[in-house]
């Protein structure tokens, strides 16, 4: 009897510090102050959050960026191991993990570096924009894609 008791106590034990582990490690968008911090990309000054990225490196500080195009292209010419990467809401400026958002890449969305990609947390929300102003809609991994075959076509041109 006393041997389940203590077996049940290590158990809730191990799970409750496995918890705290997996907890702990969850990635957390870094801090921009906003007309002070320059995008690592293209050293413009970071002023509208509704653009701006927060990429997270296994290894140093954050990098923070003025425009998802900006970070794209960063990424691009840059090896990068990458924890995670946040972009905001276009519409309510909250933090978003990228690879859960939704963007629309379109001539209406006056971005810093022109690339007309704002970032949304939903798809729903998503669509209602580019049903709005037009554009083309993309998840993470296709907007990563496009913007390769992008500027690949650019560099090969």
């Amino acid at each position: 009897m006393r041997v389940h008791r203590t077996l049940g106590i290590l158990i809730g034990l191990a799970v409750l510090v496995a918890s705290c582990r997996s907890a702990a490690a969850a990635p957390t968008p870094p801090t921009i102050h906003y007309g002070e911090d320059v995008s690592a990309g293209c050293g413009m000054v970071i002023d509208d959050p509704r653009f701006a990225v927060g990429a997270l490196p296994d290894r140093g500080a954050p990098l923070l960026f003025d425009d998802i195009g900006d970070f794209l292209d960063y990424r691009q010419a840059h090896a990068l191991q990458l924890t995670a990467v946040f972009v905001h809401d276009y519409q309510t400026k909250e933090w978003i993990r990228a690879d859960a958002a939704w963007f629309v890449q379109s001539p209406a969305v006056q971005s810093p570096d022109g690339s007309g990609l704002a970032a949304f947390a939903s798809q729903a929300a998503a669509q209602q924009f580019q049903a709005r102003q037009g554009g083309t809609l993309f998840s993470w991994a296709e907007l990563q894609g496009a913007h390769h075959r992008w500027t690949g076509a650019m560099a090969h041109g």
